[in-house]
């Protein structure tokens, strides 16, 4: 199978200038973004700007048939999923097939739920959409999301990732944020399968050390390849709660919630 559209070859280098210095991470973003220039769907918010969204491509509709055929499919329990543009056909998919699905629109909205069989025969394609989901979709507090139980697994986007399944995304963290959530709620765990799905020119060869809050990606789908990573590095343990600024838990109520709770519980 070959590439939809031909991208630059060979590993993301990450010396690019006295920004790739300090920080690596952001010159691969900024050659990731480079790449998927000539691949990537504009959005209608921010057309071409990928440092505010993760895009869409070409094969992404492929995404829920590739799943299907993988092993943490089988069940019937509850799933999350983030917003992000190349994930659309999955969520349509989820809704379809009623599975209990869980999402973010944005994180500081907090949580939103499609109950098997809630949406209407002929709406699902609507539903995969956030404008759906903000109509569509159950708004929940962090206790309906508790009282779920275990997520048979999660699927992300990512601006970049590498084989050994370190992920990045846009660079605010929205995504580490919302599995620390999840931690702290019992939703997840280290078992719980995590999928990120990217194009091809989005998987970096780029080796680069993991931070404790990174979270790490069980298996990468791409349009042309599906990779298990064989390492298993542990998955964030809950909210750094000492990076937590006083600020972000008010924009982000879900955050402000959790430490509340938390805080109530611990005294």
């Amino acid at each position: 199978m070959t590439l939809e559209t031909s991208v630059p070859d060979g590993p993301i280098a990450s010396t690019q200038g006295q920004d790739a210095a300090s920080d690596p991470r952001e010159a691969i973003r900024r050659t990731v973004r480079a790449r998927l220039r000539g691949i990537g769907r504009p959005d209608s918010r921010f057309v071409y700007d990928f440092s505010n969204f993760i895009a869409d491509y070409p094969g992404s509709e492929r995404i829920p048939e590739t799943l299907r055929s993988l092993p943490f499919w089988k069940g019937s329990g509850p799933v999350f999923i983030t917003p992000d543009n190349c994930l659309e056909s999955l969520r349509s998919e989820l809704v379809g097939e009623r599975r209990p699905l869980l999402q973010t629109i944005a994180v500081a909205m907090g949580f939103h739920y499609f109950a098997p069989g809630s949406v209407q025969p002929g709406l699902e394609r609507f539903a995969g959409t956030l404008d759906g989901a903000m109509i569509l979709a159950q708004q929940v507090d962090l206790d309906f999301v508790r009282n779920l139980g275990p997520l048979d697994f999660v699927v992300t986007g990512a601006c970049a990732v590498n084989r050994s399944g370190i992920r990045f995304g846009k660079g605010h963290g929205f995504f580490d944020m919302e599995w620390g959530i999840l931690r702290e709620l019992g939703a997840v765990s280290d078992e719980t399968p995590v999928i990120a799905c990217v194009h091809d020119c989005q998987v970096v060869d780029t080796e680069f050390p993991v931070s404790e809050h990174d979270t790490i990606v069980d298996w990468i789908v791409t349009p042309t390849e599906t990779i298990e990573v064989t390492e298993r590095l542990r998955k964030p343990a809950g909210i750094h709660w000492d990076r937590v600024t006083p600020a972000l838990m008010e924009e982000i109520a879900p955050l402000g919630e959790l430490k509340r709770a938390h805080d109530s519980s611990a005294s």
